[in-house]
């Protein structure tokens, strides 16, 4: 075996993490254009681990092949944005009734400290970290699941719908609905009711891809959001937004 072997393999996993949490948590945006060049030159690693990550991004649908070495982050249609949609609320909500049966007091303890500052971020405007709190309020429920597969699972579908979480701002995250519904999930864990978790977790993940989805213009496209757009957005999908990489 080639000594190089274990530092390219750690390189790959660095590459694909970071890639995977830009696309999750909506700091990669639909359409958007990556080269490999940028990628490596962003993340400062050789174009190797870059391409390996990239083969396996773009084999889970995360990615789609462009030429010149090259990827792009997929539009949506909406009937792709339901099909997503029902695939997270059968997944996830079963993740949350198997959480709600085993979910220990410091777990559940995390989950409502990261609601609160879910929705602290919102109140002061910084829609970043409410993003990022959103991924993370629902990768703990499914991690609490103890569910392996069930998680990678989630976080393969999530590879999908994150780009998409912009287009929640500033308009679907106004209302009380959301909070609502984290506050009734963290009530379910702590009482142990599989059933009210798993309605709760189908009803926030319902709620928001339906929204999305009604985003679609006359051809079912749907128009994708800058990370730091805030302003109401219902216009057809035009050319996907250009080059620009960042992680942060």
């Amino acid at each position: 075996m080639s000594p190089r072997a274990p530092v390219d393999t750690s390189l790959r996993s660095q590459v694909y993490g970071q890639l995977r949490d830009g696309l999750t948590a909506g700091r990669l945006t639909p359409g958007q254009k990556l080269t490999f060049r940028t990628i490596a030159g962003s993340l400062g690693v050789s174009m190797t681990p870059v391409r390996e990550a990239i083969r396996r991004m773009v084999a889970e649908g995360a990615f789609e092949m462009q030429p010149n070495r090259s990827v792009r982050v997929p539009l949506m249609t909406r009937d792709r944005v339901l099909e997503l949609r029902d695939l997270r609320m059968a997944v996830e909500g079963l993740g949350a009734g198997k959480a709600a049966l085993v979910a220990t007091r410091t777990e559940i303890a995390r989950l409502r400290r990261i609601a609160e500052e879910l929705m602290a971020a919102r109140r002061r405007g910084d829609f970043a970290t409410d993003r990022e709190k959103i991924r993370e309020f629902h990768f703990s429920v499914a991690a609490i699941a103890r569910q392996p597969a069930l998680q990678r699972i989630v976080e393969g579908l999530w590879l999908q719908t994150g780009p998409y979480l912009n287009l929640l701002y500033p308009d679907y995250v106004a209302s009380p609905r959301g909070p609502e519904r984290r506050l009734r999930l963290i009530r379910a864990l702590q009482t142990r009711d599989a059933a009210m978790a798993r309605r709760e977790m189908e009803a926030d993940i319902g709620g928001a891809l339906t929204y999305v989805a009604g985003l679609a213009d006359s051809s079912g496209r749907i128009a994708p959001a800058s990370p730091v757009a805030v302003k109401r957005r219902r216009r057809p999908a035009s050319a996907p937004p250009a080059g620009g990489f960042a992680f942060v």
